[in-house]
């Protein structure tokens, strides 16, 4: 076949085709039809002008408004893969489309187009895209368009047909994107040949779009097709192969952006960032216990992580269907109050017992004065009932839990919390509410009394924000024993700022539609993983298909089997990761032993809770992120052993120090006699000792050392979770912005490096610490623990 620039050197009209077709193509535009055609025409140039008037005007296209110009072009007909994609979510896609627009409308008439363009954009795309936002200067080049050219042409080269014919577009776009501005002639020819028409019927001046128009005309006709059978029967064989290339591509891509959804992101376009492991620790929490307590600095957003969970998961704010809109609707009727299956509740600190929250019998108006939050454990209870294995779970958010003494109006709760679980879910003893007779009630005033104790349903979760500072309450060992307590001290400028303010490196922006979109698509997997449906039983029937959502704590067949996992880790790994589950036990037992002799240590309720958080932290959905297995067991010590740490120098000092060498894995407890000598060692000697193998410094380390290295763990915390991916069973795409997250965390080190704390910089500051220490979080906690021993005489968790 001829190449392209031959054919054009060569080519001749055939000035009677074109007569002929001129004729017919002024009737067809004066038929109903042809007038149809022109009216769509002329709005499909008027919202394209619109959408890609400049710069700015592309910069502020949205995905559904990129998506909708390019399903309005021709070329979308023959290959609709690049709005599918668009449509599909995909960012890096996105915006490079946009930055391709930008440098496309700053091509000049009679410039060769850029042959570099986003995957599946061919000469069609590009050129269409041009001549509708521009139709006096720029010319559209399509299968169309060359089939018309095709048949206006003379034969006269001496050799095949074919040899004479431009080839399709499709099959050779680097030619026609080099060889564009030599059509030009051709195309002016023909808007000189069809301008008397157009002036004539349309009563506008001619463009190239005026050209399109006609040429599409021609290819249409019947004579054209039956001529070009050959090369139809070739294209409709090609397409075909196409439409089942598309059909797997976007089968990939729907899988792939399927396994992308996750929670981090909806809370990511909700305008809010979380650590992944942190979202993964918080949810599992829950799951396995239902009573969580978000601790740490103020403004870090642990009310907002609370109630943006629990307005995911609220058939109210985000409704999925008919049926859980009437299920919220039902457990709400005869009671006045909100249809939303969370409450938000602020602490007062005039709070001195149970009245505020229970309410209480007044016997002067025969009343029960009931409160918000009775009502709604009311409702919970309503819904488990009424609804089984289709009830809703319900969460009952406390900000600022520690405003007032937790101990004194939260009491009932921490007692029943901790009674145990029935068969069915239920706390095993009662909050009492009031011992009045019904009887002795006047009457009309029956109705208004609740029962007189009421148990706590499976289905209510329990989360309170906690702020450390001087003007609030701290915790007892008692309280943080009964919750899981997760901090949020480490704060990330840097991070901060990239996502909320470097729009152009932030991956994923905040976006309310995309968030309501993605909650659709993981509302209903978060809600089915939450109820911890109960595996069928051939042997008990009575607990089929159960749910036991955070009752779950209560069940020892459950717990057994959390204990066998962790021990047998690896039934779905290989025999190395069965070592590390059995590693895993062997070292919660060797902690234990160091604690237990200053009685700090833990029972068996927290070893069921400790295995339990294991197991569903690490089996934990891809839509939440799975933790690895130490990385699980750290952040379990985290939340439920250090909590029992609180007291003076002279009690906690030795055991904090023991506990850091347990972080660091040097921990050599193997019987009693080794517990004996771990024990017995020098305070002195045994600081060196741990502070040469975390920081190869043989020195006993004073506060500004332990600040030193506290802040580059951190560091180098977030710089490995940035590298590497914290859990890498998430997607990476995920994260708000790895490659700028990577380089603001090195400037970060490289300033800390030039900060002259001392003269001479010391060989922590020279190498990495991070490889040294097996449990990182918890070492963090406790080198932060000591310090504050240090300073003050007196540490505590919270």
């Amino acid at each position: 076949m001829a190449k392209i620039e031959e054919i054009l050197n060569n080519w001749k009209w055939d000035e009677e085709k074109i007569r002929k077709y001129l004729e017919e193509f002024e009737k067809y535009l004066n038929s109903e039809k042809g007038q149809n055609d022109v009216k769509n025409r002329s709005e499909k140039l008027k919202n394209a002008q619109e959408l890609l008037k400049d710069e700015e005007s592309i910069e502020s296209l949205t995905s559904e408004k990129l998506s909708a110009l390019l399903k309005m072009t021709d070329a979308s007909r023959g290959n609709k893969i690049p709005a599918l994609i668009i449509e599909k979510g995909d960012e890096e896609y996105f915006k490079e489309f946009k930055t391709w627009l930008k440098s496309l409308i700053k091509i000049n008439p009679g410039d060769q187009l850029p042959e570099k363009n986003p995957k599946d954009i061919g000469i069609a795309y590009a050129t269409e895209l041009l001549t509708l936002r521009n139709p006096k200067e720029f010319y559209l080049i399509n299968n169309a368009s060359i089939k018309g050219i095709n048949n206006l042409g003379i034969n006269n080269l001496a050799r095949d047909e074919k040899d004479q014919k431009f080839p399709n577009p499709g099959r050779n776009p680097t030619s026609y994107f080099k060889y564009y501005p030599k059509f030009r002639p051709l195309f002016d020819y023909l808007k000189e040949r069809i301008k008397p028409i157009i002036e004539k019927n349309l009563d506008k001046e001619v463009d190239y779009y005026d050209v399109d128009q006609f040429l599409y005309f021609i290819s249409e006709q019947n004579g054209d097709l039956k001529k070009n059978k050959s090369d139809e029967s070739q294209d409709k064989n090609r397409e075909s192969s196409n439409i089942a290339e598309v059909g797997k591509k976007l089968e990939s891509v729907k899988q792939t952006e399927i396994s992308k959804l996750t929670l981090q992101q909806y809370f990511q376009y909700k305008g809010f960032y979380f650590d992944q492991d942190l979202i993964t620790a918080f949810y599992s929490a829950l799951k396995t216990k239902g009573f969580v307590i978000l601790s740490g600095l103020t403004g870090t957003g642990k009310t907002k992580l609370a109630q943006l969970f629990a307005e995911l998961l609220c058939p109210n704010c985000n409704p999925q269907n008919e049926q859980n809109m009437q299920i919220a609707q039902a457990s709400s009727e005869n009671q006045n109050q909100c249809k939303c299956t969370h409450l938000f509740l602020p602490v007062r600190p005039d709070w001195r017992d149970s009245k505020a929250l229970l309410g209480y019998y007044n016997p002067i108006t025969g009343k029960y004065e009931r409160t918000p939050l009775l009502d709604f454990i009311l409702k919970a209870r309503n819904d488990y009932k009424t609804n089984k294995n289709n009830a809703n779970p319900y969460f009952i958010i406390l900000d600022e839990m520690n405003l007032s003494h937790v101990e004194y109006y939260f009491a009932d709760f921490l007692s029943v919390l901790e009674s145990g679980r029935d068969q069915h879910g239920w706390t095993k003893e009662t909050i009492k509410l009031h011992n009045v007779d019904s009887n002795n009630v006047k009457e009309g005033k029956e109705s208004n009394l609740p029962p007189k104790e009421i148990n706590l349903p499976p289905n209510l979760y329990i989360i309170g924000s906690v702020n450390i500072d001087e003007t609030t309450y701290m915790f007892s060992p008692k309280v943080l024993d009964r919750a899981f307590t997760i901090e949020f001290w480490d704060v990330d400028f840097d991070n901060y700022i990239s996502f909320n303010i470097n729009n152009e490196k932030a991956k994923i922006k905040m976006d309310e539609d995309k968030a309501k979109e993605m909650a659709v698509s993981i509302h209903s997997k978060l809600l089915e993983d939450l109820r911890n449906k109960k595996i069928k039983s051939k042997n008990n029937k009575q607990n089929n298909d159960q749910v036991r959502f955070c009752g779950v704590v209560g069940d020892k067949e459950e717990i057994k089997e959390a204990l066998k996992w962790i021990y047998n880790y690896s039934e779905k790994v290989n025999s190395e990761e069965v070592e590390k589950g059995k590693i895993i036990l062997i070292e919660l037992k060797q902690l234990n032993q160091i604690l237990q002799s200053y009685d700090l240590h833990f029972g068996y309720r927290v070893l069921d809770e400790i295995a339990l958080f294991i197991k569903y932290a690490t089996n934990a959905p891809k839509e939440v992120g799975e933790l690895q297995l130490e990385q699980a067991l750290d952040f379990a010590v985290l939340m439920k052993v250090l909590p029992k740490f609180h007291g003076p120098r002279q009690k906690l000092e030795k055991p904090l120090w023991l506990v850091l060498n347990w972080c660091l894995g040097n921990s050599e407890i193997k019987n009693g006699d080794d517990l004996v000598k771990a024990i017995s060692k020098n305070l002195n000697d045994l600081k060196k000792e741990i502070w040469k193998n975390l920081t190869s410094e043989e020195k006993e380390p004073k506060t500004e050392d332990l600040i030193k290295v506290i802040q580059k763990l951190i560091q180098e915390l977030k710089l490995n979770e940035a590298n590497e991916g914290a859990s890498p069973k998430v997607n990476t795409q995920s994260q708000t912005s790895g490659e700028n997250q990577n380089q603001t965390q090195e400037e970060t080190q490289e300033r800390e490096s030039d900060h002259p704390h001392t003269e001479q910089k010391p060989e922590t500051e020279k190498t990495s610490i991070i490889n040294n220490v097996k449990y990182k979080r918890t070492a963090i906690k406790v080198l932060r623990m000591l310090r504050q021993l240090y300073e003050t005489g007196f540490a505590s968790f919270a």
